[in-house]
């Protein structure tokens, strides 16, 4: 018996199917697992046991602050660095160990003489003055007081330090009083809550649900209740027995303005701009400055009321006065014009 050879044409038509098939089984799971991995969104319930990672859109980073770094291990080439590095990163005064003033006070502490960062110091003072006017204002009072401290190391004598003491005593008297009216407030709430709840309370063989009649109520239906035939002596008893009406009260007195009531406080405090004539001929000195604070908070009408040396800062003062921000004194809840003296003084480093 001969036995012929399947025709290849036949085998490859009977595939055919086969493979079609296979194919779209094998497009069908592609397509699962690529809804799986693109298409899932997160918090997709996953079968029990089965742990997912958490993916970057659920679990927000954390910056972490940096860490103090200010010791005395630190050599003056490394204190530099940092502090350079730190006015680089915009930390001036903040975070307490790891900012530019606290570096180069460290250096001071260990070289007295060391003139590079004293000057730097000097360049620093304003902006980390501004730090601490920054910490009052957003209620940071133990933040504020730490750089005004820092501050008091680098330029004791600066007039900055006065102001930025001034008003973060200022800031914490009002803190502290609103505080108090808080609470003052929250304890008037408790006891008009009691007392209301103890003129709702029935007295004891009040049927539940009813309330006790007022006293002119109960006077009212007693007197309803009385006989129309009582006697001229019962009536002039019961006349007699009432209680005479009450004088009317005094009139009220006009009730006088109120609202809150402060002084002027600066917000920007005048830093004044070295002569440079002073600066090379080493000269010192102050100027005292008297100036009107409008009610918009705007400086009018600064003068020079006294220098020493006369006529040396006079200028350079005026100017940084004009240049400071201040809020306005108010009286009563109105804002009202207000005449301030600042001195300005002008101090160069050992």
């Amino acid at each position: 018996m001969i036995s012929r050879m399947p025709d290849p044409r036949a085998m490859r038509g009977a595939a055919a199917p086969s493979r079609l098939i296979a194919a779209a089984i094998l497009v069908v799971i592609l397509a699962a697992g690529a809804w799986w991995f693109f298409g899932r969104t997160p918090g997709t319930a996953v079968a029990p046991g089965t742990a997912t990672a958490p993916t970057a859109a659920t679990t927000p980073a954390s910056p972490t602050a940096p860490t103090p770094v200010v010791s005395d291990e630190l050599t003056t080439d490394q204190l530099y660095r940092e502090a350079r590095k730190a006015m680089g990163e915009n930390r001036m005064a903040v975070p307490a160990g790891n900012n530019a003033l606290e570096f180069y006070l460290k250096i001071v502490a260990k070289q007295p003489d060391d003139s590079g960062a004293k000057d730097a110091l000097r360049e620093l003072f304003p902006f980390a003055t501004g730090a601490a006017e920054d910490q009052i204002n957003q209620g940071n009072y133990d933040e504020a007081n730490r750089i005004i401290a820092l501050l008091a190391q680098a330029d004791p004598s600066n007039y900055s330090l006065t102001i930025l003491r001034s008003k973060l005593d200022a800031k914490r008297k009002l803190a502290d009083r609103e505080q108090q009216q808080a609470q003052l407030a929250a304890t008037a709430a408790a006891a008009a809550r009691q007392a209301a709840g103890t003129a709702t309370t029935p007295t004891p063989g009040t049927p539940a649900g009813a309330t006790t009649p007022p006293a002119a109520d109960a006077t009212a239906t007693t007197a309803a209740a009385t006989p129309a035939a009582a006697t001229p002596a019962a009536a002039d008893t019961a006349i007699a027995g009432t209680t005479p009406p009450p004088r009317p009260a005094p009139a009220p007195a006009p009730a006088a303005p109120s609202g809150e009531t402060r002084d002027a406080a600066v917000t920007s405090p005048p830093v004044p701009v070295y002569p440079i004539a002073a600066a090379r001929a080493r000269q010192e000195g102050w100027v005292e400055v008297e100036f009107t604070v409008g009610a918009d908070g705007s400086v009018q009408n600064a003068r020079v009321t006294g220098s020493n040396p006369t006529r040396i800062f006079d200028r350079e003062a005026i100017a940084a006065v004009q240049r400071a921000k201040f809020q306005p004194r108010v009286e009563n809840g109105q804002a009202v014009a207000s005449t301030l003296r600042r001195r300005i003084e002008f101090k160069l480093g050992n």
